[in-house]
C-alpha cells in the first residue's frame, strides 16, 4: 500500500475506524470462531512440541531438543497473531476445552488405533 496518496487526516480516519470497516465484508462472529479454532490448533502444536522437547532429552538427542522448543515458540507466536486479530474484530481470544479435545484425538489417532479415531 502506497500511504504517499493518503493524507494524515485520512490515514488517522482509518484507523479511527478500527478493524470492521464499511468494506468488511465478513461476518465478523464467524471470523473469531475460526480464528479461535485455528488458535487452538496453534496451542495444541505448540504443546506438542514442547512434548517432542522433553522426550528428546530423555532419548538423548538433545540436539533435536533445541529444534522442537524453537519450534514450540513459533506455534506461540502464531496463537498470539491469532489472539490480537481476534481482539481487533471485537472478540475475545478462547480455546474450548471440546476444540482441545477433538485436536488431541487426532493428533493420538494412529492407523493401528483408526477405529477407535473421531469418537
Amino acid at each position: 500500500m502506497n500511504t504517499a496518496s493518503y493524507t494524515t487526516e485520512a490515514i488517522q480516519q482509518a484507523i479511527a475506524q478500527g478493524a470492521i470497516t464499511e468494506a468488511y465484508q465478513a461476518d465478523p462472529q464467524q471470523v473469531i470462531q475460526a480464528l479461535n479454532q485455528l488458535r487452538a490448533t496453534e496451542v495444541t502444536s505448540y504443546l506438542q512440541y514442547k512434548q517432542h522437547a522433553y522426550m528428546a532429552v530423555s532419548l538423548f538427542a538433545p540436539g533435536l531438543k533445541n529444534d522442537f522448543e524453537a519450534h514450540a515458540t513459533l506455534e506461540l507466536q502464531h496463537a498470539d497473531l491469532l489472539a490480537q486479530r481476534i481482539q481487533q474484530l471485537g472478540g475475545s481470544p478462547s480455546i474450548a476445552r471440546s476444540i482441545l479435545r477433538r485436536r488431541r484425538r487426532a493428533w493420538a489417532c494412529a492407523p493401528s488405533k483408526a477405529p477407535r479415531c473421531g469418537r
